[in-house]
């Protein structure tokens, strides 16, 4: 049960009393293999110190080590509801046994033992356990690391006192800001100069402005991809309410350094422990982070959001049907992997995703791969599976098929009710104008469609059939879809063939913001619903992206071993492409053409 569970994770018992006859180096990589690592690889972290040696390099394993802990340790208020505030633990007439806040504020001079209880089980706690043990872990991998309180920001305001504890990490680049313990929490180290982008949002530290706390000059601003809006789980019209704008999470110290169980640590902690002081004494909560997203159980359901939008919501039906749903929440992190590290720094330029070009071979693709996941303890990072390292498709019937039309499985996209929800709506004319430019003997041979003002609607804004020249003069300045018809051109001996081909876009030009761009994938799925059947998809950045002899490398590596020697993109002008050297038309050598010379 899940009670048992809880216990497990946040009482003393026989099997934290073992953890303290264990080396602070063994609970160390104790801490790790339960982040997911490997028993080498944790052992050789917990050993090497590599926080202290290597001082440059601090930032990327600091992002890892923030990233695991979202995923694998759930933050959440279990012990709180188990043993109300005014309860001791052997009874409540017990003028012997310590309260339940008693033994929590004691618990605060023994870091230790936090990081026994998060090792012994599969709960997690809340910021002044998962922060608390956090920095722990990060001092006996070398760094430096202190506790800074912070102020939690609210829809107007700040809360009247500082309830919430931060890790600042020095590193040869300055300070870091780690939170794995915060409701909504950055998935990375976040840099103290510039932005940081991880996949649920953009970091930034600034100067706090008026209206601030006094004695907390720094504030964390954020702008989400997804909302996790602690303060109320159940509300599914807050998932996207701050995801357009700058939003203020916290302000916080950023020169300080608090014992453990300094005054600050205690007041803060006996605050959210008091009924009736802060959300946490309200009601039982259970979140645990997604690659992009969240899955969380309140008192009432459980929802998981992805993108910023609600695919999974079950309702909780009795006390027996919250406990199955909380071991399925606390159960995660052993039945799922680790997803790669993905957060970037600016204003450095973004980072970019490399994956074999249309035309490379399997071997190189796996050449790629392999140079990546072998390099000692970071085999691991970055890992991708056969899905993921071949672009190419079927083209005229052969090759690898990955982009032949249909190919695949059919994305939708699910509300626990059953009922399918799209991510963005498409008109009912993309669909009209899509099936005409399927359609051969039609002459209309490209569409290209722009969201509406509010980005909800993707409109036809321009259709035609005047070729590839005529499309590129017709895109825009924002993000986009669109597909458009051409033709793959054989002629071999006596004889002529022209074979249609569809060509999926994703317009998204290098000058719109980064957070835009990123909306904009999770649409893919609905919008290759109505345009269909393409023989590739290619996303254009820039007008270099729809050169002739670009597109044609591209379609002849999604083709298979039967390529056509010519393209012809606008009416009239075919562009040879001899991919085999055989010669084209009646100076072909191809063993089926049969040359009058």
């Amino acid at each position: 049960p899940v009670c048992v569970l809880a216990r497990l994770a946040t009482a003393p018992g026989e099997l934290g009393a073992m953890w303290t006859l264990a080396s602070d180096t063994a609970l160390a990589a104790a801490y790790l293999r339960r982040l997911g690592y490997g028993e080498a690889e944790a052992l050789a972290l917990a050993t090497g110190r590599p926080l202290q040696k290597d001082k440059a390099q601090a930032k990327g394993l600091l992002s890892g080590l923030v990233r695991r802990h979202v995923f694998r340790i759930p933050f959440e208020n279990l012990e709180q509801h188990a043993a109300p505030a005014g309860a001791t633990r052997e009874s409540e007439d017990s003028a012997s046994s310590p309260t339940a806040i008693e033994e929590r504020l004691e618990r605060l001079g023994r870091p230790r033992s936090i990081v026994e209880r998060m090792v012994s089980g599969l709960g997690g706690g809340i910021c002044f356990d998962l922060n608390l043990a956090f920095a722990w872990l990060l001092r006996a991998l070398g760094a430096s690391a202190r506790l800074v309180m912070a102020c939690v920001a609210q829809e107007e305001g700040f809360m009247s006192s500082a309830t919430h504890v931060v890790v600042i990490v020095d590193t040869a680049d300055g300070p870091v800001l780690v939170d794995p313990g915060f409701g909504d929490p950055p998935r990375s180290a976040v840099s103290v100069t510039g932005q940081t982008v991880d996949a649920v949002g953009t970091y930034e530290v600034a100067d706090a402005e008026e209206g601030a706390p006094d004695g907390f000059p720094k504030i964390l601003r954020c702008q989400r991809n997804a909302c996790r809006h602690i303060h109320d789980l159940d509300d599914t019209a807050l998932d996207d309410s701050q995801l357009q704008a700058w939003s203020t999470m916290y302000a916080f110290q950023l020169d300080g350094d608090l014992a453990c169980d300094a005054e600050e640590l205690r007041e803060g902690l006996r605050a959210v422990l008091t009924p009736g002081e802060t959300i946490f004494s309200e009601k039982r909560f259970i979140c645990i982070g997604l690659p992009k997203g969240h899955l969380v159980l309140s008192e009432t359901r459980m929802r998981r959001i992805e993108d910023g939008r609600e695919v999974e919501s079950v309702v909780v039906q009795g006390p027996e049907d919250w406990e199955k749903l909380a071991s399925k929440v606390l159960s995660h992190p052993l039945v799922s992997e680790m997803p790669a590290d993905t957060d970037v720094e600016r204003p450095q330029k973004k980072a970019q995703v490399h994956s074999p070009r249309a035309g490379g071979s399997v071997a190189q693709a796996r050449e790629a791969f392999q140079s990546r996941t072998g390099s000692g303890s970071h085999r691991t990072f970055g890992s991708i599976d056969n899905k993921s390292i071949a672009v190419g498709g079927a083209g005229q019937g052969g090759g690898l098929g990955l982009n032949a039309p249909s190919y695949g499985a059919k994305v939708q996209h699910w509300t626990g009710s059953g009922v399918c929800r799209r991510a963005v709506e498409i008109a009912d004319d993309v669909r009209t104008a899509w099936q005409r430019v399927m359609d051969d003997a039609d002459p209309l041979s490209w569409i290209y469609c722009a969201y509406s003002a509010d980005g909800k609607v993707l409109e036809l804004t321009s259709s035609g059939d005047g070729g590839l020249s005529d499309f590129k003069a017709a895109m825009g300045e924002g993000l986009a879809w669109g597909g458009f018809r051409c033709y793959g051109v054989d002629k071999r001996g006596h004889l002529e063939c022209k074979r249609p081909k569809l060509i999926f876009v994703q317009h998204k030009p290098a000058g719109v913001p980064f957070m835009k761009k990123a909306k904009q994938g999770p649409h893919k799925g609905d919008v290759k619903e109505v345009i269909v059947g393409a023989h590739m998809d290619i996303i254009v950045e820039s007008m270099e992206d729809l050169e002739e002899e670009a597109l044609i490398s591209k379609l002849q590596g999604a083709a298979g071993a039967h390529k056509p020697n010519g393209y012809e993109f606008d009416a009239g002008r075919v562009i040879e492409a001899d991919f085999y050297g055989l010669g084209i038309g009646r100076a072909c050598r191809s063993e089926n053409a049969r040359n009058d010379n």
